[in-house]
């Protein structure tokens, strides 16, 4: 890589890293594009050179957010002596996991409204694309415990695989959406119904077990 590309892109990044701080700080609205310029130390001219708006920095972020859950799922190391529920929960809860939340809630629920007012935007595909590389995942999980007969042979792994990413997906996104909800509110709901469609998954003797 020659010396201006990565100048590029450590550009790039400073742009994101103060959006990120200063979106956290101040609030989306509040900040304006002059105020990431300045604290990255570039012309609000070559800030438009690599984003369009705030719009698109905030989904960028977030991609790159869902991105590393990518990475965790890859390096996920289930605990195949445990209960199928537990290796589970503890999958999708490290999607979750405080430490691996940049973003606060109001951002995400920005982000979430930026993304279905224009669908067909680059930064709405990513994180769709970021979207089902996670669930495939899950999918993968589900496979790995049918094998080793800790789910049904009879279980239709990608539907299971999908239903639980989705469920867990879904129950975050209603939280943005909450004003009351808590992160430990969350966090133990995706736990709880986790382990509850785990139980309809399991073998007749392992059910009876639970």
């Amino acid at each position: 890589m020659g010396l201006r590309e990565q100048q590029k892109i450590e550009r790039k990044q400073h742009i994101l890293d103060a959006a990120a701080e200063l979106f956290g700080r101040d609030g989306f609205e509040a900040v304006k594009a002059e105020h990431i310029a300045e604290m990255a130390r570039v012309s609000v001219g070559t800030l438009y050179n690599y984003f369009p708006g705030k719009n698109e920095i905030l989904m960028t972020l977030i991609a790159i957010e869902n991105e590393r859950l990518e990475d965790m799922g890859r390096a996920f190391a289930p605990d195949f002596d445990a209960p199928a529920a537990d290796i589970f929960s503890a999958f999708l809860l490290q999607y979750f996991a405080p430490e691996t939340m940049l973003l606060n809630k109001a951002l995400w629920r920005k982000g979430f409204a930026i993304s279905f007012a224009d669908v067909t935007s680059k930064e709405a595909r990513r994180l769709r694309r970021s979207d089902r590389v996670l669930s495939d995942h899950v999918v993968a999980l589900t496979e790995s415990l049918q094998s080793r007969g800790l789910l049904r042979g009879d279980l239709d792994s990608t539907v299971f695989g999908r239903t639980l990413f989705n469920n867990a997906n879904m129950m975050f996104f209603d939280y943005t959406r909450s004003e009351n909800q808590t992160y430990q509110d969350v966090t133990e709901g995706i736990e709880a119904m986790t382990r509850a469609l785990v139980a309809i998954a399991l073998p007749a003797q392992q059910a009876k077990k639970c």
